[in-house]
């Protein structure tokens, strides 16, 4: 059983969600991780932070409220 709490939702229940991307797809992750500051130091200013499942989960949320506002 894998936890239902995660420490970076402050102990909030959540729900596992898996994203796979393809190998050849691997130039967006590297776009991925340059924008959320992965693979560097210092001050970084995007709210995912060097976390890739927020920006999934931020990504999915402003998608979402777009699909509805049509």
């Amino acid at each position: 059983m894998k936890k239902q709490v995660n420490r970076y939702f402050h102990n909030i229940p959540t729900v596992r969600l898996i994203v796979t991307v393809e190998t050849v797809e691997t130039d967006i992750v590297a776009q991925v991780d340059d924008l959320i500051g992965a693979r560097r130091y210092g001050e970084i200013t995007h709210p995912a932070m060097r976390n890739r499942a927020e920006l999934v989960r931020l990504t999915i949320a402003e998608k979402l409220a777009r699909d509805v506002r049509k």
